[in-house]
């Protein structure tokens, strides 16, 4: 019986050494950067700009005085910091190369879909079936596409504005691609983890059978004697 008991001990023992921990902890915390910065700073000039335009701020908020009055003391707070933030000449200088950037990026995206309603316009099947047939509607679209296209045709002129475009377009492709390659790597290294991870227990196993049957071959000749 006593032999019986430590059998016992010995076989949890071993199940016990088998669990793992899987408790884990991480943390992360979102860094302040230039970007962030510029991007609070125009949050807070829209604040202002709000703050001082009476009707817009009346409509803005119903004419709901409490409302506006909060408003006010927000925007107040906001000059203050605008203030400080706008003394850094550095982050200053910073934020106006992220604004035209971001401007470049809004007037390609908007020669982008200048170019799809004028493309539209010009497939009569495809304009149909948008329109539903519907000949007001069509009528209204061509209307459209032909102020887009005069409009498209001053942008393009811009020959600063189209190489800009022509740049950000072969920039996201390539991030795209790395996006791609990545994806694809990860899915390789997942793949050869889980591989691994199944020999590594596939052994632990065997191992652990091992063990086990040697303590039964003890505890069996141990109750022969």
């Amino acid at each position: 019986m006593q032999f019986s008991s430590l059998f016992f001990s010995l076989v949890l023992a071993t199940a016990v050494v088998a669990k793992g921990d899987k408790n884990s902890t991480s943390t992360s915390t979102k860094a302040v950067t230039d970007k962030s910065l510029c991007k609070e700073m125009t949050s807070l000039n829209q604040l202002v700009k709000l703050a001082s335009n009476t009707t817009k701020l009346a409509d803005k908020t119903k004419n709901n005085a409490t409302k506006i009055a909060d408003i006010q003391s927000m925007a107040s707070e906001a000059s203050t910091k605008l203030t400080t933030m706008s003394s850094n000449t550095t982050l200053m200088s910073t934020c106006a190369v992220i604004d035209a950037a971001a401007k470049t990026d809004d007037e390609c995206q908007s020669m982008k879909s200048l170019q799809k309603l004028i493309s539209l316009a010009g497939n009569d099947t495809a304009l149909a079936d948008k329109a539903k047939n519907n000949q007001t509607k069509i009528d209204a679209i061509k209307t459209m596409a032909t102020k887009a296209q005069t409009k498209l045709d001053a942008m393009t002129s811009n020959t600063t504005l189209t190489t800009a475009c022509d740049s950000i377009k072969s920039s996201k492709a390539s991030k795209n691609g790395t996006k791609d390659a990545a994806a694809s790597a990860s899915s390789a290294a997942t793949s050869a983890s889980s591989t691994a991870k199944a020999k590594s227990a596939g052994t632990m196993l065997n191992a652990k059978v091992g063990l086990i049957s040697s303590f039964v071959l003890v505890a069996a000749g141990m109750m022969m004697l």
